[in-house]
Parts: structure tokens; C-alpha cells; sequence
């Protein structure tokens, strides 16, 4: 069921459930303006309070259609999250220089990595512009680490200016009131131990790695509950192949799935009906079963995932679903 839950180090409320507006900006699938906008429209008339974006998302695109969603509501109203990490350049007539294969038809910037104070502080000045809003709730530093940046020396120069100096930045956005809490998101959780070592962040943003899938994460949440960090979850379709009608075809790790992972679907999805249950729903509420996850953000790429997900986010899981799941090692 959809809660409010606490942020420990600051003590903000955030809903258990966010939406993830990466799909606003043409994830996998080419969006018009007037979609977009009837997709958010119909998630604030059900009832979603939390929504997330980043400056990644369709070089600014999902910025821009979110901040236009969001006019109808009062700012008090809702929780607002974006990133920074990435600042967006002119393209002119050059080909992107990431993520063109995921984004189709972005806006016409490319993504320069910038973790520095300054290009945090900037990252933060154009986004509150694009999102038309006059402060963020929470402000996540975007994709630090070897899933993006591979095990480099650029990598580690990422990391060490974002210690050095971008951290600054968001501790003094914290202290004037332009946000209310930082964190970082990213794809594994071996970086954010390391933040957790190096600095004081109130909240990660964990994607694909914690989920009906992935389940063993101890060692991550001993480490937040240790440092009173708090957790939110992204992804927890692993990537759609969870509630996928045609798992052959599905999406995992953003490529295609192997055949124990459609095996495993395919057992996981067989105890969820056994008790009447979406799949979609188990997926959505396992993380939260974790003490220190707050949310747990899904994509949301059309009006009726945005009824339905709200549906599973909501739905009565008996106890004896989690039993079962847990006999056969997801707990």
C-alpha cells in the first residue's frame, strides 16, 4: 500500500510510490507533447505525489514536459527530484554522444560529465528553469561510477571531483534551502558505499539491483543503516522484463533477457497468480519490505501504466505470497 515514509537524516516525508519520468522523454518510445502531457495529468487526478527526473532524459526533454505537467499542482503539494552530474551543450548538427539509442527524438544537446561545484551549481540553476519550479526536494548526483564510466581513470576522476568540490555545492544548496536533501543514483552499489565513505548523503537512488531478480543487497543495507542513509528504489521491473507480456521480447539490463532470467520470470510470475497477484505488484512492494527503502520509482510511459502501476503499488498481498517467494530464496 502507498505510505508516506521518512528520509532519516532530515526527516522529509516522500510517498512509497515515484514516478519515474524518464519515459517523458521518448525512452524506447517516441512520445508527442499532448501524450506526455495527458500521461502526468492522469497520474496527479490518481493520486501520484512523487515524481523524478534528471537532465539526462532526453537531453532536458523530460525537464521540460515534466515542469508543464506539474503547473496544475501547488509546489507544496509534491516531491521533486533531478540530478546533476551531466550539463547540456549545443548539438548543432552532431550526433549525440551518449544515449541517442535510448532516447529517441531528444532535445539537441549533448551530455558534457560535470561533477564540479560549478558545474553542479549550474546543473541545478537550468534544471529549476526547465522544471519551472523554485526549489527541489531532493537532488541526486546522476551515474557516478564504473556502470557508466567503465573502470577508467576518467571514472576516478569523476569521483575525486565530486568529493573534492561538487559535494560543497550540494551542501550549500542543502544549507540555503534550494534543496531539501542529496544523494546519488546510480546502477550499483559498490560507488555508493563509497560515497558513503568520502561524504554524508541522505538518500541513494539504487536502479536495477534490488528487485524480484537481484535480492541480495545485505551488505549495501547494513552500510546505509550504519551511515542513516536512506534508499530509493528505481527500476524494479529490471528493466520491464518483470511485467512484460512477451518476456522473449522483453527488455533486461537494457538489452535482451537470457533464458534462466526468463525461467525465473516465468516461476516468480506462477506463485504471484497462485495467489491472485499481479506480478507487476510483487515488484513494485518488495522493496519496500526492506526497512531503509523509502520509495520505489517505476517508469511511467503511458495513461494506463500510470493506473495500472498505481493499482500494484496499492494492492493486498496476502502473507502467504511472500512465504512462497521467500521458499525459493526472494526475501
Amino acid at each position: 500500500m502507498i505510505t508516506n515514509n521518512t528520509i532519516k537524516s532530515v526527516g522529509i516525508s516522500v510517498p512509497s510510490l515515484t514516478f519515474g519520468a524518464a519515459s517523458l522523454a521518448n525512452l524506447f518510445k517516441t512520445l508527442s507533447n499532448s501524450e506526455a502531457m495527458a500521461i502526468v495529468d492522469k497520474a496527479i487526478q490518481v493520486g501520484w505525489r512523487y515524481f523524478d527526473t534528471a537532465p539526462h532524459y532526453g537531453s532536458g526533454l523530460s525537464e521540460l514536459r515534466l515542469g508543464l505537467g506539474l503547473r496544475g499542482l501547488e509546489r507544496s503539494e509534491y516531491v521533486l527530484s533531478t540530478k546533476v552530474g551531466r550539463l547540456l551543450q549545443s548539438r548543432k548538427q552532431q550526433p549525440g554522444l551518449e544515449a541517442g539509442e535510448f532516447f529517441f527524438e531528444e532535445n539537441p544537446f549533448n551530455r558534457l560529465a560535470d561533477y564540479s561545484y560549478s558545474g553542479i551549481m549550474r546543473s541545478y540553476e537550468d534544471s529549476i528553469q526547465r522544471l519551472a519550479t523554485r526549489y527541489i526536494d531532493i537532488l541526486y548526483v546522476h551515474d557516478l561510477g564504473t556502470y557508466t564510466y567503465g573502470n577508467t581513470e576518467t571514472e576516478r576522476q569523476h569521483f575525486k571531483t565530486f568529493c573534492d568540490s561538487g559535494q560543497k555545492a550540494l551542501e550549500e544548496l542543502k544549507r540555503n534551502g534550494d534543496i531539501r536533501a542529496w544523494g546519488v543514483g546510480a546502477n550499483e552499489e559498490a560507488i555508493l558505499i563509497e560515497v558513503m565513505e568520502n561524504a554524508a548523503p541522505d538518500i541513494f537512488m539504487l536502479a536495477n539491483r534490488y528487485n524480484l531478480l537481484e535480492t541480495d543487497r545485505q551488505t549495501f543495507f547494513d552500510k546505509c543503516e550504519e551511515n542513516n542513509v536512506s534508499v530509493a528504489v528505481a527500476a524494479p521491473f529490471a528493466t520491464g522484463i518483470l511485467v512484460a507480456k512477451d518476456k522473449a521480447a522483453a527488455l533486461y539490463e537494457y538489452g535482451s533477457a537470457p533464458a534462466d532470467v526468463i525461467e525465473k520470470v516465468n516461476a516468480i510470475d506462477s506463485l504471484c497468480a497462485k495467489h491472485g497477484v499481479p506480478i507487476g505488484a510483487a515488484a513494485l512492494q518488495f522493496p519496500l519490505r526492506n526497512k531503509n527503502v523509502v520509495t520505489v520509482t517505476c517508469g511511467v510511459q503511458s495513461v494506463e501504466q500510470a493506473l495500472d502501476n498505481y493499482s500494484w503499488a496499492n494492492w493486498n498481498i496476502p502473507q502467504a505470497l511472500w512465504d512462497d517467494l521467500a521458499s525459493v530464496g526472494i526475501k
